[in-house]
Parts: structure tokens; C-alpha cells; sequence
């Protein structure tokens, strides 16, 4: 999967509102993605994806908003082991054409942005991603953003789905293969050997270097997101892609078995001939 990623230059002389702002192109998608640890930046965008839904997520008559979630970690001086108060301190948000990297506050310091926490509390707004549960109960602990509606891309697979999905095995299944079944085969992400760090010298700031990890931190919120949309509104194409999916499994391992069977009856037959020429001797 082909995944480009360029700095927004204008966005870093906005006065009020602090921000880096990336375009990341996602095959033919676009995704714009501000990178930022202000509340007014936090609560724009949050006005700004709930506007595109409908004019307003918090209205009762309009549709709900899938967002799609993950976290990542931010360390430090360099080191580690320093401000190692959460296993994680990075909220990274897709809607659409929109994510949002949120550098999360210290718990110990500051509150987390009101119109997050008033954001995630709705409803009508639908948290989705892989193994999410655990890390919703760590953000309410950590930093008090209670989650009314999560849904894991795990379960909601298998409900939608059943037998195949199971068939698969799809539990085990970290983001990029869980995203590789139930997207396609062409969801295939690309990513380095080591992992890419946020480490800075000055807490509570990302600098706007690390293309890098905005470029899979935008992929890993924009999976999360697509995987929800498609699996509550387009089952079907998740099901054709899941079936292609076991079919190539079925295949690989029939090659497999095969491949093994014909070295199980080479040794044997190798086997026969020592045995043949052991009797001749005798």
C-alpha cells in the first residue's frame, strides 16, 4: 500500500491555535492530520468532523459518527524510563478525510481537554478499534475520557461475519492483518524494522520532524476507522474479502501439505533404495 506524507508549512503560523497539520495520501485517499496538545485545536476539529457528520454528532436525529482510535507513547529526555506514568500518552483519531493526533496530558498536571471528554461521552459518537476495551478503561483511569460506546474490530467481525471470520483464526490477529482480511489484501502496510519513536527533548510537544510516525500514526487511526464503517455499513464487501482470504489460506496450506508430502514419500523412497542395496550386499 502506497503511503505519502507532507507538511502543511501555513499551519505553523496560526497565533491561536497550535498546530502541525500533514497531508498523508492512503493509496488515492486523502487524510488531513493536525498534530497538536491544544484544547482550542482539539475543540475545532472536534467542531469541524462532527459538522461533516450531519451538521452535528450530538444530535439525536442525525446518524452516528465512527471514529477510529488508537495510542501510541511519547518518551522523553531521550530515555525510556522517564515519564513512564501511562503506557501510553498519544490519542490518535480518524474520521474520514480527518485525524487527529492529541498529545494527552499528564494526569498529575493538567485535565484533559473538556471537549474531548464531552466528545467521547455521546452516544452518538462510536469509538472503534483493535483491542480497544482495555485501552478505554486506561484512558477513563488515566485521564478521565469516559468512552459511552466502544466497539473492537474483533467482536464486531465476528458477529457480523461468524464461521469464516473464525475459520480464519482472526483473534490472534494484530491491526495490519486483521486490516489485510477484512479490507483486502492491498491494505498492506509497510513498516520499519524498528519502530519510529516520538522521543523529544521538551514534554508535551511533538515536533513536526517525525514524518514518519505521522505517517503510521495517521494509518493506524484511518484502518481502525475504515474496518468500523465497512463492517456496520458494508458487511458484504468484509464477508467477499474475508472468503477470498480463506480461500488463499486454504490454498497456501494444501501447497503446504502437498510440498510436505512429496519430501515425506522422496525420504522414504531414499529409504527404500539403502535398504535395497543393504540386501544386495547381504
Amino acid at each position: 500500500m502506497e503511503i505519502t506524507v507532507e507538511m502543511i508549512k501555513e499551519s505553523l503560523k496560526d497565533p491561536y491555535y497550535h498546530y502541525n497539520g500533514y497531508t498523508i495520501h492512503v493509496e488515492n485517499h486523502r487524510i488531513l492530520t493536525v498534530i497538536s496538545g491544544c484544547d482550542l485545536t482539539v475543540s475545532k476539529w472536534i467542531k469541524h468532523v462532527s459538522k461533516t457528520n450531519n451538521d452535528s454528532a450530538s444530535s439525536s436525529s442525525k446518524k452516528s459518527l465512527i471514529v477510529g482510535v488508537s495510542t501510541d507513547k511519547q518518551y522523553f529526555s531521550g530515555s525510556k524510563s522517564s515519564e513512564n506514568y501511562s503506557p501510553y500518552n498519544i490519542l490518535q483519531l480518524c474520521v474520514g478525510s480527518h485525524c487527529l493526533i492529541y498529545h494527552l496530558p499528564h494526569p498529575e498536571c493538567y485535565y484533559t481537554c473538556k471537549s474531548l471528554r464531552d466528545f467521547f461521552s455521546n452516544p452518538k459518537v462510536i469509538a472503534v478499534g483493535v483491542n480497544i476495551k482495555p485501552v478505554a478503561k486506561q484512558l477513563e483511569k488515566e485521564f478521565e475520557i469516559k468512552f459511552e460506546k466502544v466497539i473492537d474490530v474483533h467482536e464486531l467481525a465476528v458477529k457480523k461475519i461468524g464461521q469464516e471470520l473464525l475459520d480464519l483464526n482472526l483473534s490472534k490477529f494484530d491491526l495490519d492483518n486483521m486490516a489485510k482480511a477484512l479490507l483486502g489484501k492491498h491494505m498492506d502496510v509497510v513498516r520499519p524494522e524498528e519502530k519510529a519513536e516520538w522521543s523529544t527533548n521538551t514534554p508535551y510537544c511533538i515536533y513536526y520532524e517525525y514524518h514518519e510516525q505521522v505517517k503510521l500514526a495517521t494509518v493506524d487511526a484511518y484502518l481502525c476507522f475504515l474496518m468500523g464503517w465497512e463492517l456496520l455499513y458494508d458487511t458484504d464487501e468484509c464477508k467477499r474479502n474475508v472468503s477470498l482470504a480463506l480461500k488463499q489460506k486454504m490454498k497456501k496450506e494444501s501447497k503446504h501439505l502437498k510440498n510436505h508430502r512429496k519430501k515425506k514419500t522422496k525420504i522414504l523412497f531414499k529409504r527404500s533404495r539403502v535398504d535395497f542395496r543393504d540386501d544386495m550386499v547381504w
